[in-house]
């Protein structure tokens, strides 16, 4: 599209802490947004083409299991099955000390990465998050952690490389003290999970990234607290979905909307332009019983997700 056929209107937006390199498509505290398609000047609300926002006549989901609630603790890592998704959630309130047991897992350069932070919660994460994705990622492939080769796809996705034809597919999402990691043998993922944050200016950021559905069901939510939960259901939705596609900031949060109470699967086109299809994802709501939001995003609707939590107590 042509530079003068939109409005070069762009907002810094406040954005939820990811872990620096930790896979995130979207790797720092603030982002520049521009709008991708014509804005009226009347409203100043973004003019998303009908083509683009996919959220009715789409195909059923095929017959499943319910999101489950449930997270499941266990000491060992159980192997990961074919057509399965496992959803791994490692949870860092109150620990300490961890770097120093994680950090052997790293590779050098990764541990020269980490070493940049300064001592504290954010080195910590840091290791925590990197060492948990390789043992998880060696434990699905029956391979060495360290030996793995991760590195960035052409949009900055990361990927698994040499693998010799064990194909797998993985994303991280890390917010606070909250590390999620999806794991698949086949079929695209993506995961979000984002704390509230009450001093975002929310419908500031809503006009800028969601499309006019979305925006309209969240100035009629009266109550403060249900608008800012509701914002950020809408908001990891989209993530989930971007970070499955693998375009990341090329593709637009605005071009699909993702505007329901919740969602269980729900298709979820995304499409890079009106002359193609594009991609279909089933996208559901996840609960992690705090002040936060998370959903996971899946290209297939019949995989069934194990939801489990990390034994962080476990010698690695």
């Amino acid at each position: 599209m042509h530079p003068k056929s939109t409005r070069p209107c762009c907002l810094i937006v406040r954005i939820f802490r990811k872990m620096d390199e930790l896979y995130s498509v979207r790797k720092y505290l603030k982002v520049v947004r521009f709008r991708a398609f014509p804005v009226d000047p009347g409203n100043h609300k973004t003019k998303v083409p009908k083509e683009l926002i996919m959220i009715g006549e789409l195909p059923r989901p095929t017959s499943h299991s319910p999101m489950s609630n449930d997270w499941k603790k266990v000491d060992a890592l159980p192997p990961l099955k074919a057509g399965e998704v496992q959803l791994w959630r490692i949870d860092l309130a109150g620990t300490t000390g961890l770097h120093n047991r994680f950090a052997a897992l790293l590779t050098p350069t990764e541990q020269s990465h980490a070493n940049r932070y300064r001592p504290g919660r954010v080195q910590e994460h840091f290791s925590v998050g990197r060492a948990c994705l390789r043992i998880l990622l060696g434990n699905a492939l029956g391979l060495n952690p360290s030996s793995l080769k991760i590195t960035a796809g052409v949009h900055g996705k990361p990927e698994l490389q040499d693998l010799n034809g064990d194909g797998i597919s993985f994303n991280v999402a890390h917010a606070s003290d909250t590390i999620l990691i999806a794991l698949a043998h086949s079929g695209l993922v993506g995961v979000d999970v984002e704390y509230f944050d009450r001093t975002t200016d929310i419908m500031e950021v809503a006009q800028a990234n969601f499309t006019e559905n979305e925006i309209n069901s969240l100035a009629e939510i009266t109550d403060p607290q249900i608008r800012i939960a509701t914002f950020y259901r809408y908001w990891t939705r989209k993530e989930a979905v971007l970070k499955a596609d693998g375009r990341g900031l090329i593709a637009s949060l605005s071009s699909f909307d993702v505007s329901l109470q919740s969602l269980d699967r729900h298709p979820v086109r995304i499409s890079e332009s009106l002359e193609e299809q594009g991609k279909l994802f089933y996208v559901s709501d996840l609960s992690l019983g705090i002040e936060a939001a998370a959903a996971i995003a899946l290209e297939s609707s019949d995989h069934p997700v194990t939801q489990l939590f990390f034994p962080l107590n476990r010698s690695w």
